[in-house]
This record gives C-alpha cells, structure tokens and sequence, in this order.
C-alpha cells in the first residue's frame, strides 16, 4: 500500500518545519480562551537598528498568536484586519512574551486581542483582530 507524504507545513509564523521561520511554540488555555508564548529572536529579524526587532515581526507574532486561538476553537478563519499599536521597539536576542484572547463572535466574524511584552513586563505592542469564517467548502 502506497502512503501519500504529507505536505509540510511552512507557515513563516509557527512552523517547526520552516528554517528561516520563527518557530513560534504557542499554547492554548482552553478554560480561559487565552493563547500563550515566549521566543528570544535573534539578530537576523532586527529592523534598521540592530538591537530592536522588525515592526513587522511584531505584527506577525500577534497574528500568530490570535490564529492560534481560532485553530484551538476549530474556527477555519482568515485574517481580515489586523490593528497593530507599537508602544516601545522590541530588543532582539531578549525574551518576549506573547498573550491573546478571544474576544467575540459576530455571525462570520470573530474578534481576539494580543499583546507582547518585554522580559521586564512592560507592553510593546497590542493587536486587535478580526477574522473571517470560512465557507464550509462542498464537493461537487
């Protein structure tokens, strides 16, 4: 029997498979609908100075994080807006911090929220989300 090999997975975001990714690793807390992770970014995600992280890396980990929790929630979603507000440039090789929660459901539409901190607690960035529901797809 012939075995069909599975694609992998190289979503820049959160796939192990992807080596130039970030790899994030984010868990899921299923009673409080909270999304969670920490990664230390090296050197090569810097933006225009060398010690703070791309403004887009931050977008991207919030993104992650809020998909995260539809996935957890079997939501089949796409991004369809994403507000991003930078409080303090990130530092690159310290750790951050990410968190997201579920906020509503609207008929197609689904809202989370997210934020990074810095190793000392202070907020860099937060995020809202909306998301919209995929059509269930029919065979035909």
């Amino acid at each position: 029997m012939l075995k069909m090999k599975k694609a992998k997975n190289m979503s820049f975001g959160s796939s192990q498979d992807n080596e130039f990714g970030l790899q994030l690793k984010i868990d899921f807390d299923e009673d409080t609908k909270t999304a969670y992770g920490e990664i230390t970014l090296p050197l090569h995600f810097r933006g225009h100075e060398e010690e703070y992280v791309h403004p887009g890396i931050i977008a991207l980990m919030l993104d992650e994080v809020m998909m995260k929790i539809n996935q957890a929630m079997n939501l089949e979603v796409q991004t369809g807006e994403l507000t991003v507000r930078y409080l303090q440039q990130a530092k690159t090789q310290e750790p951050l911090y990410l968190r997201g929660h579920f906020v509503k459901k609207n008929r197609r539409i689904i809202e989370n929220r997210a934020e990074v901190e810095d190793d000392i607690g202070k907020i860099v960035a937060r995020a809202k989300g909306k998301y919209i529901e995929m059509e269930p797809q029919t065979e035909g």
